[in-house]
């Protein structure tokens, strides 16, 4: 892993799952706000964490496994980024596969599945993509974990077939075959597109034009400062702020009868690891971990940022 080799400025393969709306960690505003960075010279965040680094580490290691498995040979050493000719999009690459016409059939039993088809024809080079992840073995990946990413990868290259080799729990590999899907590819040139339309529009005018907000924690990056002191609170405001509270307080009571319920059954289990009937089955087993040594958190440089939950109290006004 030769690190990020895309330019942030500009909308990456890696970035298409969060810019389509699958991601479950960043949204298009995000990555909005990211390429705003870049283009006003702001120092790319750095979010790598031990599993990243596990990541990255084992990835050479299951694209080869990948390789083998297909009866192919492969590069897993790529350190140049890729440009698409007239689209802004670009992307890296894991891996090449060198298909000679070889025909993969889908076969569950040896890890390998074909998406959408029976069998794919290896024609040329193909993109291979790895991911490790803790989630339980899937027939097909999640969008986030491949897919998307792996259309964007063939758009820019012009590779007629790519595999996403997702290395499961650290036990299991399964290889996710895909040939170029083209309503998808249609819906990622749109995105991109739109994407670099809005990016225009802020080099020309210093103003940004978001996206609609898709949680409560987007607003967050669309007001990312609190620069006025108070407002008079809208009727119909003032009425969602009263629903917030009492939503919490119903949020609180429901928890609390949750905990009532689980000791009256665990008082009953006493130390059963699983207990059956009236149609269901409840396990209360132990879990184990291993030791792990002592870690120290390395020190951070004091920063401020818009608190993402509202607090609410109600007044006398």
């Amino acid at each position: 892993m030769a690190g990020k080799l895309t330019d942030d400025k500009v909308m990456s393969a890696s970035r298409l799952p969060s810019l389509m709306g699958v991601s479950k960690y960043k949204s298009a505003n995000e990555e909005l706000q990211s390429s705003i960075d870049a283009i006003d010279g702001k120092k790319r965040q750095d979010i790598t964490n031990e599993q990243m680094e596990w990541g990255n580490d084992l990835e050479p290691v299951v694209l080869r496994k990948a390789c083998k498995r297909l009866g192919i040979k492969g590069n897993v050493n790529i350190r140049v980024p890729y440009a698409h000719p007239t689209l802004p999009l670009q992307c890296s690459l894991d891996g090449i596969g060198f298909g000679k016409g070889q025909t993969i059939k889908h076969d569950p039993d040896k890890g390998i599945f074909v998406i959408g088809m029976d069998e794919i024809v290896l024609v040329g080079d193909g993109v291979l993509e790895a991911k490790t992840t803790r989630v339980s073995p899937e027939d097909t990946p999640d969008l986030a974990r491949g897919p998307i990413q792996l259309q964007g990868q063939m758009m820019v290259t012009g590779m007629k077939w790519g595999a996403v080799c997702v290395f499961y729990q650290g036990s299991t590999l399964r290889i996710f075959l895909f040939a170029p899907h083209q309503q998808t590819m249609d819906a990622i040139a749109q995105a991109v597109t739109d994407f670099d339309a809005k990016l225009k529009t802020y080099q020309d005018s210093g103003a940004i034009d978001w996206y609609p907000p898709n949680s409560s924690k987007d607003m967050d990056r669309m007001f990312p400062s609190a620069a006025t002191d108070q407002i008079t609170l809208p009727a119909d405001c003032a009425s969602l702020a009263g629903q917030i509270v009492q939503n919490k307080l119903r949020i609180k009571e429901i928890e609390a009868q949750i905990e009532a319920d689980e000791i009256k059954i665990k008082s009953v289990m006493g130390d059963a690891a699983k207990a059956v009937g009236g149609g269901y089955t409840i396990s209360w087993p132990m879990r184990s971990y291993k030791a792990q040594p002592e870690k120290l958190v390395p020190a951070k440089e004091a920063y401020s940022i818009r608190q993402s939950n509202l607090t609410i109290k109600a007044t006398n006004d």
